[in-house]
């Protein structure tokens, strides 16, 4: 499988200026304060997270094997079936601190619950814990150029067709600041970076996505404002089923990428006031794909990319 040939390699050989705490089983009553925070979703995300952002000392396969730093907040809710409200690790990219946080909450299944606990991590717009807060993981590729490996950052979300009617016209903004600044020499960004020194280069991302039913050819690539007329937005929707599928083409109206999550993040931060969150969607499947096991086989992969890496090098 993808994941376990992924799982196997070194992310890559580029200096990534990082640095990380060292693992700690203990579990805490509240996340530190951080420049950034990064959140992901699922075992595989933050599996991912562990390789690309741990700098080898950090591991995340599920919940009963990890070695993330637990954390259960006194009165809150624990989602069912968890036994802590979320994992996470501590690091600095280029002095700047940075928490990656596994959460056990599911914005679309608990909606309320993972509001609360936003609010909790995040704080109030006057009193923010983070300067950025950078919601990523897997996400399914609505333009029709996008293919399994390519990342989409963007500081635009919605809600999509499945989602409650009321929800459907609200539209949500994040930081006015999604390329960044101070990029290499020779490139106009740190995406641009990451996608010649890291995607281009590794040999995790490019062969674990280059199996049967993975990427059709060529290298993932990084986007981050709107390519031609498609706009930039992930949408918040449940999958494309094969029944929406005739409905593909009012997706592409409606944004690039379609995951489960991040409008309902955003709408928690706009609840407390805090504007600084950006996502960044890693492609692990495609709608209305003949490959059925898309997800389940290259969300691991797909998020071994460096665009979190240079979202925060230019922040």
């Amino acid at each position: 499988m993808a994941t376990l040939q992924c799982m196997k390699c070194p992310v890559t050989t580029v200096d990534l200026k990082l640095t990380v705490s060292t693992p700690s089983p203990a579990k805490v009553a509240a996340v530190p304060k951080a420049d950034f925070l990064v959140i992901t979703w699922t075992a595989g995300e933050a599996g991912a997270m562990a390789l690309a952002l741990g700098n080898g000392s950090y591991h995340f396969v599920e919940a009963a094997n990890n070695n993330f730093t637990p954390l259960l907040i006194a009165g809150m809710a624990v989602p069912s079936g968890a036994t802590y409200q979320g994992y996470f690790f501590q690091a600095k990219i280029n002095g700047k601190s940075v928490v990656c946080l596994k959460s056990e909450f599911h914005p679309k299944l608990e909606t309320a619950a993972t509001t609360i606990f936003l609010e909790k991590i995040i704080g109030s717009a006057n009193s923010p814990n983070f300067k950025y807060v950078v919601t990523s993981g897997t996400s399914g590729g609505i333009w029709a150029a996008l293919d399994v490996g390519d990342v989409v950052v963007t500081n635009s979300a919605r809600y999509g067709l499945t989602s409650p009617l009321e929800k459907q016209s609200l539209r949500f903004s994040g930081t006015n600041s999604v390329a960044g600044s101070n990029p290499p020499a020779g490139y106009a960004t740190w995406y641009d970076y990451a996608t010649s020194k890291i995607i281009k280069n590794d040999a995790c991302v490019n062969g674990g996505l280059g199996i049967t039913g993975g990427r059709k050819g060529g290298t993932p690539a990084i986007y981050y404002k709107p390519s031609g007329t498609d706009p930039t937005t992930v949408v918040s929707n449940s999958r494309i089923g094969d029944d929406e599928c005739k409905k593909i083409a009012t997706y592409r109206t409606m944004g690039a990428t379609l995951d489960e999550n991040d409008a309902y993040v955003a709408e928690a931060c706009k609840a407390i006031g805090f504007q600084n969150w950006i996502s960044i969607r890693n492609i692990s499947d495609l709608p209305c794909s003949n490959s059925d096991f898309q997800y389940d086989t290259f969300q691991f992969c797909s998020s071994i990319n460096g665009a979190v890496w240079a979202f925060i090098m230019g922040h």
